[in-house]
């Protein structure tokens, strides 16, 4: 495999910084690991493999570097034929292609990861919201059915309006416009997965509080992910604020939501 280059221009990149040592040092060996065009296979088990063969690395630790990688943009991860690919962002900016065909499909032959998970949360949605909606005569069916940007913000947390009334939702953050963009109870889910030192219904609180502290700083539909992805992984590389340091167990937390969220953690 051919060389590759670091610049010392690394040192000072405020993307870089956002990372913690061991992130930085998986985005390193991803670096020396990717083929010509900067890809590689993006199953955990096989990265694990590959940039860390002599050392004590769990799976779960790849998916969390994978995931904090994608969200401050050095990382593209997507799906081809049902299997996970990466693409690192910069690589044509630093590096040299020298052979004429990638060992792995290009982006464009796949879908994003993101997008294929939005896929998966729909479907269980479905499936978990069908008893529901046949039991509470209020609910409308049609709202387990989105559209276009509708759709993917209501998978991922929304912005409330008349029709999607706020409290469908565990929490709300004041965007930019003012608007709120709504935090649903299976996202609440997928963090307290990714980061298991973190209260994270208390850190969303802390962020709501801290935007409505902060008009100028708000952020907007788009970025709010990337945000609050950051602050969770800087409290878990902090070491994370312990579950009963607010009140007891994951299990215990979740009894704080309302009642018809249920038992989310």
């Amino acid at each position: 495999m051919p060389n590759r280059i670091l610049k010392e221009s690394i040192c000072s990149s405020d993307t870089v910084d956002e990372l913690s040592w061991f992130e930085e040092v998986f985005f390193y060996r991803l670096i020396v690991n990717c083929d010509d065009y900067g890809r590689t296979d993006a199953r955990p088990a096989i990265l694990k493999a590959n940039l860390f063969p002599l050392k004590d690395i769990t799976a779960k630790n790849i998916e969390n570097a994978l995931c904090k990688l994608s969200a401050v943009g050095l990382v593209y991860r997507y799906i081809v034929n049902d299997k996970p690919y990466l693409q690192l962002v910069t690589w044509e900016k630093y590096q040299q292609v020298r052979t004429k065909k990638s060992k792995y499909p290009s982006p464009d032959e796949g879908i994003s990861y993101d997008e294929n998970a939005k896929r998966d949360i729909k479907c269980n949605q479905k499936k978990s919201n069908a008893p529901i909606i046949q039991s509470n005569t209020t609910q409308s069916e049609s709202k387990s059915e989105y559209k276009n940007e509708s759709e993917y913000n209501n998978e991922h947390g929304a912005v409330g309006t008349a029709s999607e009334p706020e409290q469908q939702f565990v929490i709300s953050l004041m965007l930019n416009d003012n608007s709120l963009y709504g935090i649903k109870q299976e996202m609440i889910v997928h963090w307290s997965e990714l980061y298991p030192a973190v209260d994270i219904l208390q850190e969303l609180k802390k962020m709501k509080g801290w935007l409505e502290a902060n008009p100028n700083k708000r952020k907007t539909n788009r970025g709010i992910m990337r945000f609050i992805t950051n602050w969770l992984s800087k409290v878990q590389d902090k070491g994370g604020v312990s579950y009963g340091s607010s009140g007891g167990t994951a299990q215990q937390v979740s009894s704080k939501l309302p009642p018809k969220y249920g038992n989310v953690l």
